[in-house]
């Protein structure tokens, strides 16, 4: 399905359950803003966040909430866990389906290789950038609205001028065309002390690591504060250091600082 039409059918289920977005934002333990943006194409939920729309809404099936029930003689012969894989796949991007048919053909390819006595590497023994490289490929060739990715965007910006919190539970489903390789999840910046790389409202693309190199760019949690900076080191002391010089270094001065992660790229907003 494309985006809108899953907007409208959510759009839909909600009016037929008489539900605000607040009271269903309150039920599924979400934002406000996400489940409006999900309604509006500017953003899709997730699996668990699907299964609970369905389960608020009192249907049956995730298929029956989005209007694409399957062929009654197929669903006959599907056991449950191919029903569950093809209401999931559905819901996918079409970057995702090409990401699940990438890693399908080469599972099928170890599998073919194996009856054939041959000794090939599954995809489970592959690195993750192995499997990312591979899927690359697979959509080199297509338009940037067909490689667009569902990443998970923290709502509650980290920093990029003065301290603020990140919390796990607030967040929304964001689709980016071209997400770069080891992406895990999005940051919104707040703040203009990482320009003229990184501006005020951008997102922000982490790998999740427990430490990062002087020099790299990372979000970072100091003294319970969420920051993103660059990594310093001078005279026996680490800093967080802004890429603007209207701005001065943070002396890392005590042991409770926390690294989120690796800032690979940044996407500007244009809202």
């Amino acid at each position: 399905m494309e985006k809108k039409e899953i907007s409208k059918a959510l759009q839909k289920a909600r009016h037929n359950s008489t539900l605000t977005c607040r009271e269903v934002a309150e039920l599924l333990s979400r934002g406000e803003k996400a489940v409006s943006a999900w309604e509006h194409s500017n953003g899709q939920p997730d699996i668990s966040a699907l299964i609970g729309l369905r389960d608020i809404y009192k249907l049956s099936s995730i298929d029956e909430m989005l209007g694409c029930a399957l062929d009654s003689n197929l669903i006959g012969t599907l056991r449950v866990e191919e029903k569950d894989l093809i209401n999931m796949y559905r819901q996918l991007t079409t970057n995702s389906k090409q990401i699940v048919m990438t890693l399908t053909q080469m599972e099928l390819n170890h599998v073919d290789a194996v009856k054939q006595g041959e000794t090939p590497i599954s995809i489970l023994q592959k690195s993750k950038r192995d499997i990312e490289a591979a899927v690359a490929v697979a959509l080199k060739d297509k338009p940037a609205t067909e490689r667009e990715r569902f990443i998970k965007v923290f709502t509650q910006s980290a920093a990029a001028g003065f301290g603020n919190f990140v919390t796990d539970a607030d967040f929304e489903m964001v689709a980016i065309p071209a997400v770069p390789h080891g992406t895990e999840f999005g940051i919104k910046i707040s703040g203009d002390s990482m320009q003229p790389k990184i501006n005020d409202g951008d997102i922000v693309f982490v790998e999740r690591q427990s430490s990062i190199d002087v020099g790299d760019i990372g979000i970072f949690i100091y003294d319970g504060e969420s920051y993103c900076k660059q990594l310093a080191y001078h005279d026996g002391a680490y800093y967080l250091r802004s890429l603007n010089n209207k701005y001065g270094d943070i002396t890392i001065l005590s042991d409770s600082i926390y690294t989120i992660g690796r800032v690979i790229d940044s996407y500007p907003q244009t809202e």
